[in-house]
C-alpha cells in the first residue's frame, strides 16, 4: 500500500520518526518515540499504525507496551507478534477513508 508524499509529510509533523514496514500482506507505519499525554504511563513509545482492515477494524494503531493511567480501555490485543516484535492494541472503531494523520488522531483520542 502507498501513500501520497503530503500524507507522509502529514503525519511526520505529528510523529517525525516513523518508517514502512509489510508483513502478511499488511502495510504498517512504524512510528518510534510517539508522544502520548503526560498522564500516560509511559508517555512515549513505539507504535504501529495499520492503516488496512484487519481484525475486524478499519485501521488499528498498535502500542509497544500497554498503556495506563488514562480512561479503562478493552485492550483486546495484548502481545500479538507483528514484525518481530510484541504488540497492544485498544478496542477503538475508526473510520475508513481517513488520512493517516487523522487516523492517527483519532487511535489517540482513546487515551484521553
Amino acid at each position: 500500500m502507498n501513500f501520497s508524499e503530503d500524507q507522509i509529510k502529514e503525519l511526520k509533523s505529528i510523529a517525525p520518526d516513523l518508517s514502512m514496514a509489510q508483513e502478511g500482506g499488511y502495510t504498517y507505519v512504524r512510528i518510534d518515540n510517539l508522544q502520548l499525554p503526560d498522564y500516560c504511563k509511559p508517555n512515549v513509545v513505539n507504535a504501529l499504525l495499520c492503516p488496512s482492515h484487519k481484525d475486524g477494524y478499519e485501521s488499528s494503531l498498535f502500542y509497544s507496551a500497554m498503556v495506563t493511567g488514562c480512561p479503562t480501555r478493552n485492550w483486546n490485543r495484548n502481545g500479538v507478534r507483528i514484525l518481530g516484535e510484541n504488540w497492544y492494541a485498544i478496542s477503538w472503531k475508526v473510520n475508513s477513508g481517513l488520512r493517516l494523520a487523522e487516523m492517527l488522531q483519532i487511535h489517540l483520542s482513546a487515551l484521553r
